[in-house]
């Protein structure tokens, strides 16, 4: 569809030339204010739905009109004698100057049109006093929102200097920020700048936003390099969790909105992936050839999540489920209103607490919040179908993912959730992450399994603490490997944490190796489901193998580890539920190695060979049997993690849970770690188990009325034989 498009590598003289288009996105014409945050057409529609008395929107307008606080009065400027802290004093004008704009466009109220303006004044002042190094985008948008709102009856030319001025000093401060590339930082900046040029009608900032620009000598990229190359060819954002993905999708929705406000269609436009390093590309997510929808970026949010919602925590994830997918923008409600599509409708269900929403029910969850009081001026849709359930149904997802069976594969992101039974919330599911540590945002856990039963996390990743990233425990134990569900060799972090760092954003392309996985096998049958992945990059010298099968009842987890020489292995798994009295078991030392210093109460389990079974779960109890028999002398390790913290994740039903490790270690150059873990009153109980790490490996096991055998071969797929009892 497109030529080949220059990069700044080669001309970028040429592609910050508002002529250069090759993409299409430059509006041939700007339509009159207001164009950012929506348009005259919305906001007339909006006035119809309230003198017609849409309960939802007359909610909204009250609760908006309340945000005005017309009778308060506004802060006063801050001194002149020193700068204050730029992210609350100008949020406390540019909230009541965005909201009393877009009251006197609903209104023609001449208060509301005079606060706004008096808030904005203050804002110049304050800018002019004192430099703006920039807080992202939101204090960009807010002042081009209430600008452009405010701009249909013009301003006195002084006003309209000042505010100019205040403008262009954002955009100032937006050109500063640090973050230039393919990261999150950056899609942020570029919404803020946008929404500058559509209120300004500055078609060069425009086109700024989305092919880039240069500023000092430094290359910043633009909204297209976003969609080409940072969502990658399976839609995940390529920073690796669903909390960041939220993040970015919100800058393109924002902009895509803003660009549709300015006349140009580009939610239905496809986007070439990348086939190279641009100029500094922070991530190898190129290819493969073909093009891309940003469809596939929602998408992700209903493959990547379990069949009740629940997404897994590692790396720095705080979207904890589906639910809260519309905590920074209303996603899917703009989603659907472009595609109308089932499985967006079953988002929002899902979103509103599996209530359909009807303009004679009860207030959607999202008119309820601080989005409501704003957002229903340009989000129309009051009725809504009851939608699709994403997982019914097999599809392929942009150009790589694919759901089938009821399990989605990630194969650029490095993931793959199974799922028992996708329609049954109580079911089990577990996923596997084999992905790049190429992000900053990650953990070093390749191959950590989550298994997930009865509509709750069994096991998980350790998550963000209340203090951020400047806790110290961020860099100590979520950075480290001994905190996930996969193995620790010699008691050291896999790469790219691999040295004693004080930094929380080590990735492989700062180094001479790389880290990725290998997916091995994915087999999605009726009756049993199958991950297998494998990486020898993280760990020098060795090689770790881990196939995972689920079926309805239970898991396998096999994991293998082949050295070329003896060492220290941990095996851990962190579990919720895990009810056992260690009293009277020996204490053992961990150190005060990455990680392990967070891990208390220590003790060997007494059994020294054959299977442990042990209860775990929170909800309906389940059970984990771990074999000792797949390294020499190795024993199993109970001990208690760090103390849970408080910050729930975004759309979760529950604060945090309590966690135990289980730590299986041994001392050997092989090993082979095996575990069954059981859902439900009828546990699996195994019986024999046969091969090694460089081997072949057979488990028997009895459940119910069946005798199961099962084959895991080095290479090839899984089989079971069963027979009846």
């Amino acid at each position: 569809m497109y030529p080949d498009p220059i990069t700044p590598r080669a001309h970028p003289e040429l592609l910050s030339q508002v002529a250069y288009d090759p993409f299409g996105v430059m509006p041939q014409e700007l339509p009159p204010a207001p164009r950012v945050f929506t348009t005259a057409a919305r906001i007339e529609r909006a006035r119809q739905r309230l003198a017609a008395g849409s309960i939802v929107d007359r909610h909204c307008f009250n609760h908006l009109i309340k945000s005005c606080a017309l009778d308060e009065p506004l802060p006063p400027l801050p001194p002149a004698d020193g700068p204050p802290d730029w992210g609350g004093p100008l949020l406390v004008w540019l909230r009541p100057a965005f909201h009393n704009a877009l009251a006197w466009a609903l209104t023609d109220e001449a208060r509301h049109r005079e606060r706004a303006t008096e808030a904005l004044r203050r804002v110049a002042t304050a800018c002019a006093r004192y430099p703006w190094t920039g807080h992202e985008h939101q204090e960009a948008e807010l002042a081009a929102r209430a600008y452009d709102l405010l701009a249909p009856t013009s301003f006195q030319a002084a006003d309209d200097n000042s505010f100019r001025g205040m403008l262009w000093m954002f955009l100032e401060g937006l050109e500063n920020a640090e973050h230039r590339g393919c990261n999150n930082h950056n899609s942020m900046h570029l919404a803020g700048r946008l929404a500058i040029g559509a209120a300004t009608g500055h078609l060069q900032i425009i086109h700024d936003a989305w092919y880039g620009c240069a500023h000092n000598g430094e290359w910043r990229y633009g909204l297209i390099h976003t969609l080409r190359h940072d969502f990658l060819a399976d839609g995940m954002h390529w920073e690796g969790t669903m909390g960041y993905h939220m993040a970015v999708l919100r800058n393109i929705c924002e902009s895509f909105t803003i660009m549709e406000n300015l006349g140009v269609d580009l939610w239905h436009r496809e986007w070439p992936t990348t086939m190279q390093d641009e100029l500094f590309d922070e991530h190898r997510g190129w290819g493969p050839k073909g093009n891309k929808f940003i469809t596939a970026a929602f998408d992700a949010f209903l493959y990547q999540a379990f069949a009740n919602g629940d997404y897994p925590l590692l790396h720095d994830e705080v979207l904890g489920n589906l639910r809260g997918a519309g905590a920074w923008c209303l996603l899917f409600n703009k989603a659907h209103e472009v595609y109308c599509e089932p499985r967006y409708a079953w988002a929002l269900r899902h979103i509103n607490r599996g209530e359909v929403a009807t303009a004679q029910g009860s207030i959607p969850v999202w008119f309820e919040g601080d989005f409501g009081e704003v957002e229903f001026v340009r989000l129309e849709e009051r009725d809504l179908p009851s939608g699709e359930n994403p997982l019914e149904s097999d599809r392929a997802f942009s150009l790589t993912g694919r759901h089938e069976n009821g399990c989605s594969l990630f194969p650029t992101n490095g993931s793959a959730v199974l799922r028992g039974d996708p329609l049954d919330e109580q079911a089990p599911g577990a996923r596997l992450y084999w992905g790049p540590h190429w992000a900053g945002h990650r953990s070093p856990a390749a191959l950590h399994l989550d298994i997930h039963a009865h509509g709750r996390r069994l096991t998980t990743a350790p998550h963000l603490y209340q203090s951020g990233y400047d806790d110290p425990r961020h860099l100590t134990w979520l950075r480290s490997t001994i905190a996930h569900n996969t193995v620790t060799l010699d008691g050291q972090p896999m790469f790219p944490y691999d040295f004693p760092t004080d930094s929380l954003w080590e990735c492989d392309r700062w180094r001479d190796t790389i880290s990725d996985g290998n997916l091995e096998l994915f087999q999605v049958r009726n009756d049993f489901k199958v991950v297998r992945a494998s990486n020898d990059n993280v760990y020098r010298g060795a090689k770790l193998d881990r196939t995972v099968v689920l079926t309805e009842h239970y898991l396998l987890d096999v994991f293998r580890v082949v050295s070329r020489e003896p060492r220290l292995m941990d095996w851990a798994m962190h579990c919720h539920g895990v009810e056992i009295s260690t009293e009277d078991y020996e204490s053992v030392q961990l150190g005060e190695g990455r990680g392990y210093c967070h891990l208390t109460n220590a003790r060997l389990h007494p059994q020294t060979k054959g299977w442990i079974a042990l209860p775990c779960g929170t909800a309906v109890k389940s059970q984990a049997n771990i074999w000792l028999g797949g390294a020499a002398e190795a024993r199993l390790i109970i001990a208690q993690d760090p103390e849970v913290d408080q910050r729930t994740p975004i759309g979760d039903d529950l604060p945090p849970q309590p966690r135990t490790s289980l730590i299986v270690r041994g001392h050997a150059a092989q090993a082979v770690f095996v575990s069954v873990w059981s859902f439900g009153a009828a546990m699996a109980e195994p019986t024999a188990i046969h091969g090694g790490a460089d081997s072949d490996v057979t488990i028997e096991l009895r459940h119910q009325e069946n005798n199961s055998r099962w084959s895991l071969p080095l290479s090839g797929e899984v089989t079971l034989t069963q027979a009846v009892l």
